[in-house]
């Protein structure tokens, strides 16, 4: 099997990079990872599976972290495949995922000048972004998680692979992916009930799906448009709006806008750690907060999230 390995900007935490991207990507899978509250590494070894689209074939594979977390190696191996797929695409769609050229010391340089955000960074020291790879895939997800509990969105778009995307099968387990714009457009209000999301969302998927097939959208190309045009690209659709489109572009392409006050968690995550009180903080309040870390807002907010859904798993546990 084919197998590339990319070097990363430390500090890198695969334990914790790989448990946060299963809970954000309902298709990966973390693999045998230390508790990334407790232990950082702890000499074992994190995987995390997730199966892709390359052109017309679907791969499953395999990251496994190397090294420490000051010089970092992630190895990737293709553990199994269905079709005919490209080396170049594959490594091409996986150096995507990874982002090697990330560098997270511009931000951490920052947060040591604010309290709480500091002990955000600490508790999440090494946290990196997995990034989806496909814009039609992130806007979809994104839209099923509108003004819905992740809970039950991320069942929603487990039921959206498993019924209608393609999947590949290794040692007994099937992994999933997303269905094709193509497969998408091809199917009536109806046959999305499942979701259990409005109406007048699941038109709004199955619109973008076919405008995209008929090459009016283009959302993959997108990606080389560069921030601003692809933000007004997706604000010019109809459905979406600020939240939408900044969650697109961060998992897409990897640029973290600030989402803003439609993020309720967000709200709870910030009364939380900024007062140290229950309920949702009022959105001006929360936006002066964010506005003090200027073009870092957006990764400020995402790891404010994350240590959010990380603790709320750690407190249900108990």
């Amino acid at each position: 099997m084919l197998d590339f390995v990319f070097s990363l900007r430390p500090p890198v935490d695969f334990g914790l990079m790989f448990t946060a991207a299963a809970g954000y990507q309902t298709l990966g899978k973390a693999i045998s990872s230390p508790d990334p509250l407790s232990v950082r590494r702890g000499g074992k070894q994190a995987r995390y599976r997730r199966a892709m689209r390359v052109g017309e074939a679907v791969a499953l594979v395999e990251l496994a972290g190397e090294g420490t977390m000051e010089a970092s190696l992630v190895r990737v191996n293709l553990l199994a495949a269905k079709g005919s797929l490209s080396e170049d695409v594959l490594r091409k769609n996986i150096a995507w995922m990874i982002d090697p050229a990330f560098d997270p010391a511009p931000f951490y340089a920052l947060a040591a000048a604010d309290p709480v955000l500091q002990g955000t960074v600490e508790r999440l020291r090494g946290l990196r972004l997995l990034r989806f790879t496909s814009v039609f895939e992130s806007l979809m997800v994104t839209i099923i998680e509108q003004q819905i509990a992740l809970k039950a969105a991320q069942k929603a778009e487990m039921w959206l692979a498993e019924t209608y995307g393609d999947s590949v099968e290794y040692q007994g387990e099937r992994y999933y992916v997303y269905p094709t714009a193509e497969r998408l457009a091809a199917l009536e209000p109806a046959e999305l009930a499942s979701l259990k999301i409005t109406f007048v969302r699941v038109g709004r998927m199955l619109a973008i799906a076919r405008r995209e097939v008929s090459g009016e959208l283009g959302l993959e190309r997108l990606l080389a448009g560069g921030e601003k045009a692809m933000y007004e690209a997706l604000l010019a659709l109809p459905g979406v709006g600020h939240w939408t489109a900044a969650w697109t572009m961060i998992r897409s392409l990897g640029h973290f806008l600030y989402v803003g006050g439609a993020d309720v968690a967000l709200r709870s995550a910030v009364n939380h750690y900024y007062h140290g009180v229950k309920g949702r903080i009022d959105i001006p309040a929360m936006d002066a907060v964010f506005q003090r870390y200027g073009d870092y807002a957006g990764l400020a907010g995402f790891y404010t999230l994350t240590r959010w859904a990380l603790d709320k798993s750690a407190f249900e546990e108990r």
